[in-house]
């Protein structure tokens, strides 16, 4: 049986770090991969590993400007420029240090490869976990993010052609990747996330739906903070597959960031492994090619969990564990820390169940009464 499912790795790039202290830790795909062997039959006929090579500099051009570009390229150096400061690098969220323009070039031509290969037949399914640096702006960095692998991965294909949906499901809001097509209905961009009121980056009200060309082709929908599985998919349901379904997309970026998990220390939300596989399997079943993307997720055991846990969705592949009865039992290596990669549901309870219902429900009317219109839906 050929292979369907790409997934992009390389140890080299899994040990990276931006610093010792910084939360952002490319580590947790190496984790992930541990979790893959536990858990499933990895067999050359079910998939494919592809290695990401760096990114052809030109196409950062679609997105970001050139002297951006240029101050990422002396950071990487260990050139000192004071217009650094400007752009969003040398702070604590974006250190500066050797080597990192090369990193993010190389992060980025792995997302930018996958998609080449979906859109030239090689496979209809690939997941690149150390991508999806949705935060990263024309030119400032933004959010542990440097350069904007997704924005301009998106910007090469439609520039090619095709059409492209982009479902973020990252706790934080895709703030990058809405600036870059705000304006343009060739590219659909969906971002469910915690609300501004309580999170990083402080955008992504659902009042922002695009301008000019762009009007009603930009969905958020903002959470209040301690929703759990049950509120979010509620949410999903009532808008995500409507909108793909008349889009019609040629491939689906799905940014499956795993910080909205319950257990994640940078964000508020009440996600469990039960809510994210659901939500991953359903945007792949909307997908005609999709392309998943790691983004945040900042406990590192539970994030390459959930990861594992999503990867029967992306490939149709069974979990079993080869393990069980032995010594160690489910608590086998990476699992001593993260737990189980299957939980137990957790259900909100009282009055702040009944805000986050209530607050859910109050954006998805706005959604269908404002852009849903728009696409005589």
């Amino acid at each position: 049986m050929e292979s369907r499912t790409i997934l992009i790795y390389s140890d080299e790039l899994a040990c990276a770090e931006y610093s010792a202290a910084h939360p952002f830790k490319p580590l947790r795909a190496k984790i992930f991969m541990e979790l893959l062997h536990r858990y499933y039959n990895l067999q050359e006929d079910h998939f494919r590993i592809m290695r990401p090579e760096p990114l052809d500099e030109e196409i950062l051009y679609l997105f970001h400007s050139r002297p951006y570009i240029e101050l990422l390229k002396k950071a990487g150096r260990g050139e000192f420029d004071p217009e650094m400061f400007r752009a969003g690098l040398g702070n604590d969220e974006n250190p500066v240090f050797k080597g990192m323009f090369d990193l993010a070039l190389t992060i980025a031509g792995g997302t930018h490869g996958g998609a080449m290969a979906l859109v030239q037949g090689e496979a209809d399914t690939v997941f690149d976990p150390i991508s999806g640096l949705h935060h990263a702006k024309r030119d400032q960095a933004s959010g542990f993010c440097y350069v904007n692998d997704v924005a301009c991965a998106i910007a090469d294909l439609v520039r090619k052609g095709f059409r492209v949906a982009s479902v973020d499901i990252d706790v934080h809001h895709g703030d990058g990747v809405q600036e870059a097509f705000y304006a343009t209905d060739r590219v659909l961009t969906i971002s469910l996330h915690e609300s501004a009121a309580t999170l990083f980056p402080g955008t992504g009200f659902e009042t922002e739906i695009g301008v000019g060309a762009g009007r009603g082709y930009n969905v958020n929908v903002p959470f209040r903070a301690g929703a759990d599985d049950e509120v979010y998919l509620s949410a999903f349901e009532a808008v995500v597959p409507p909108l793909l379904d008349r889009f019609r997309p040629d491939i689906v970026f799905a940014e499956i960031g795993a910080d909205s998990h319950r257990e994640d220390h940078l964000a508020n939300l009440n996600l469990t492994s039960n809510g994210y596989t659901r939500v991953v399997s359903r945007i792949k079943a909307l997908s005609p090619l999709m392309l998943a993307m790691g983004g945040g997720g900042y406990n590192v055991y539970r994030t390459a969990a959930l990861w594992a846990a999503a990867w029967s969705a992306l490939t149709g592949m069974r979990m079993e564990d080869k393990f069980t009865g032995l010594v160690g039992g489910m608590m086998y290596g990476p699992e001593a820390k993260a737990g189980s990669i299957e939980e137990a549901p957790f259900v909100l309870q009282g009055q702040e169940k009944e805000l986050c219902a209530n607050e859910a429900a109050r954006v998805v009317r706005y959604i269908r009464e404002t852009v849903f219109p728009i696409h005589a839906i």
